[in-house]
């Protein structure tokens, strides 16, 4: 497994791996109006490919695949954290999350937040994570339940 910054041209397989793992993981906790608010059949590439030239994600190849993406921004905030759904429980996201920490640490921070689904909160509170708050969020007229989500990273 690698894991290193995006590249440009990985914008459609990296829009796949979230669509796909919302449809076939998070639609579990949600409903499937909300999933598809959350990852529409109908996206922007052009938007998308903006979005992620600017967060600058980091990602895990695997021979040659994509199996998982993160972003960090300056203030700590991770941004989209989506692991491959036929790859869950693998250790992708264990790996990709120290690498995010790293990079924190790196940029002088002390502590990341996540806005987590109710399908990632688990992962992240294994991870040190703890609860700031409950939320109700609205994507494209559908109201979500998330979990923002706090963790020091120095002590």
């Amino acid at each position: 497994m690698n894991i290193r910054p995006y590249c440009i041209g990985e914008e459609a397989a990296l829009w796949s791996l979230l669509f796909n793992t919302v449809r076939q993981v998070n639609i579990k906790d949600y409903s499937e109006a909300q999933v598809e608010a959350w990852a529409p059949g109908d996206f922007d590439l052009d938007q998308w490919v903006v979005r992620l030239q600017q967060t600058q994600p980091w990602v895990v190849e695997q021979e040659g695949q994509l199996l998982g993406f993160a972003e960090l921004d300056e203030t700590g905030r991770i941004g989209c954290f989506y692991c491959h759904h036929t790859s869950l429980g693998e250790g992708l996201g264990s790996a990709l999350l120290q690498v995010i920490e790293a990079e924190a640490l790196r940029l002088g921070l002390a502590q990341l937040s996540v806005e987590a689904s109710i399908t990632a909160r688990g992962f992240f509170e294994r991870k040190g994570f703890v609860i700031g708050s409950t939320q109700r969020v609205a994507r494209r007229g559908e109201d979500f339940l998330n979990y923002l989500m706090f963790k020091n990273i120095v002590n």
